[in-house]
């Protein structure tokens, strides 16, 4: 039986992702938790098989959690389950520790495939995010909405923990952003990234 833990702050959400993997004879769902700190809690308690962790959590970024969720149980495989259908997401979730990247919109049978695949010791990513890597790494992207609304802060002036404080992200959430904008266009530092944005009139 695999134990499964659900970080989600939508209820009816993981109320209705917990219904459809309980239906599953091979998974249990342990428990839901809709903030950071009540997941290191149940973790701690339960010490599940697989945790769904979403990003956007009261309580803070839940890739930046990864590490401490990790640190409190090695063991467990962690799968992020978010609507952020971006590369730079993607790869900062990866980069962190998850074990798989699924978006909300994926259906019942990837999601019980992630679980499956995750357990068995691979990483497994949807169809959707591999797609994002790809576009990444075959040509330079145009910027997401969130990634202008990082440049537009910068070219203001604002540090990465003021714009962090400003969006309501958590500082390694904006370093990464803040990063592959850089990336994306060809820029060795934020001083150039901001000329840059300014000269082609990008925010």
């Amino acid at each position: 039986m695999t134990n499964i833990l659900i970080v989600d702050d939508h209820r009816i959400v993981a109320e209705g992702i917990a219904k459809l993997l309980d239906s599953e004879h091979d998974f249990h769902v342990e428990g839901i938790a809709s903030a950071i700190s009540q997941a290191m809690v149940l973790v701690e308690q339960s010490q599940p098989h697989i945790m769904l962790l979403d990003v956007g959590l009261p309580d803070g970024d839940g890739i930046d959690a990864i590490p401490q969720l990790l640190q409190a149980c090695p063991s467990m495989r962690i799968v992020v389950l978010t609507m952020y259908a971006e590369a730079a997401v993607v790869h900062r979730a990866l980069g962190a520790g998850a074990h798989g990247f699924l978006l909300k919109s994926a259906t019942g049978q990837v999601l019980s495939e992630a679980i499956t695949a995750v357990m068995d010791g691979k990483t497994f990513l949807c169809k959707e995010s591999q797609q994002l890597l790809e576009n990444m790494k075959e040509a330079p992207a145009e910027l997401t909405m969130r990634e202008r609304d990082i440049l537009r802060l910068l070219v203001q002036g604002l540090s990465q923990k003021e714009i962090a404080d400003r969006l309501c992200l958590g500082f390694e959430t904006v370093h990464s952003y803040t990063k592959y904008i850089r990336k994306k266009l060809g820029c060795p530092n934020t001083a150039s990234l901001v000329r840059t944005a300014i000269e082609q009139h990008l925010v």
